[in-house]
């Protein structure tokens, strides 16, 4: 752990000294004017890690705006060390300082555009999608099944209720017979909170709310997963199956620790060997990460929902992730098996999205 943390710090560290380089001797900064740019970068680095700690003793709302700040702040940071990088590919190019005063002007330009749409991007648009699953398994009266997914909504105590309040009406509207969470519900207990579980409490599908625990889930505590499940009716799946209208098997996969989030071959057949006589239904998996697919199709599952990667949300996040990921973000098929990995019905961190959308998706299964 001392060993991961002093690696994140430096990178950290290193891309705010990257892009404060890049802009003050781009605009040839000089005397005063850069040592308030230095100051600027000083105070907007340390916010975030003040808020982090700040925000485990309290949940005073006086917090929000300087929260609000800290993690804009590092959205930032980060869409600028993408940009700069191709500025400095540019000069590789094209020389002289007079092109690196104007393309050091165009970068920043840019970089405000980008951040001010992706702050709305993030916070004011949900989408919904409907796809459709073809499984021979599913009997002809069921074809038609819905499932709706929500995942990584990441509640913390500076939540919107009106922000929450669409995702749970976006999700109703939908009409589904089960509504699923793929994790990573949780960034506070909100239980303590009134509006919260209120509004969670809302969600309506035909067979019930269907969760498994996310990583976000281990770092706040089990105990306050199950407690906000018992709060707003949810149903915890975490390795285990449960069946559906007697015919529709659904499967958790709950977070176990491992950075990866995979599970064995063995222990993942533990959990969906169940009944011999439910071998031929359809098979429907939830897991958080979706490093577990490749074992899944091999399983016989027909339909594997997970989440996690939030699609990057920003750059350079928004490529790193195909690098780490098999299945980053949509629909695959491996076989007869299917996964979908949602880019997430909310964000981490930075309030920001610039080349997806949070979503929240429907399943509909049919026999054809």
């Amino acid at each position: 752990m001392f060993a991961f943390l002093s690696i994140a710090i430096t990178i950290y560290f290193g891309m705010h000294y990257y892009v404060y380089t890049r802009i003050a001797n781009g605009l040839s900064l000089a005397g005063i004017p850069r040592i308030v740019l230095l100051s600027v970068f000083y105070f907007g680095a340390l916010s975030f890690f003040a808020v982090e700690i700040i925000s485990r003793y309290t949940d005073s709302m006086l917090l929000c705006p300087y929260s609000y700040f800290g993690e804009i702040w590092v959205g930032m940071i980060t869409m600028a060390l993408s940009i700069f990088v191709i500025q400095d590919i540019s000069r590789i190019f094209i020389h002289g300082q007079l092109f690196r005063y104007y393309s050091t002007i165009a970068a920043l330009v840019l970089l405000f555009v980008s951040g001010g749409y992706s702050v709305y991007n993030a916070t004011s648009i949900l989408e919904t999608k409907e796809i459709k699953i073809n499984t021979p398994k599913l009997p002809q009266n069921l074809s038609g099944f819905s499932i709706v997914q929500l995942s990584d909504i990441h509640i913390n105590s500076f939540t919107s209720s009106k922000w929450l309040q669409n995702i749970v009406d976006k999700a109703n509207g939908l009409n589904p017979d089960i509504i699923v969470l793929t994790g990573d519900l949780l960034d506070a207990d909100i239980t303590k909170f009134d509006d919260f579980c209120g509004i969670l409490k809302k969600l309506r599908s035909k067979y019930g709310v269907y969760a498994v625990s996310g990583n976000h889930e281990m770092y706040m505590g089990m105990n306050l997963f199950y407690k906000a499940a018992k709060e707003t009716g949810f149903t915890i799946i975490d390795n285990k199956e449960v069946l559906i209208e007697d015919n529709i098997r659904l499967a958790g996969v709950g977070y176990n620790g491992d950075r990866d989030g995979k599970i064995s071959e063995s222990a993942l057949k533990e959990i969906i060997s169940g009944n011999p006589d439910n071998a031929n239904k359809p098979l429907v998996l939830l897991s958080h990460y979706p490093n577990n697919f490749d074992i899944a199709s091999k399983l016989g599952v027909d339909l594997q929902l997970s989440g996690h990667t939030h699609a990057g949300q920003i750059p350079p996040m928004d490529l790193i992730i195909y690098f780490v990921f098999k299945y980053p973000w949509g629909l695959y098929q491996k076989g007869s098996s299917y996964i979908y990995t949602t880019v997430g019905s909310g964000f981490w961190g930075p309030p920001m999205r610039l080349f997806s959308r949070s979503e929240v998706v429907k399943f509909t299964l049919i026999n054809q």
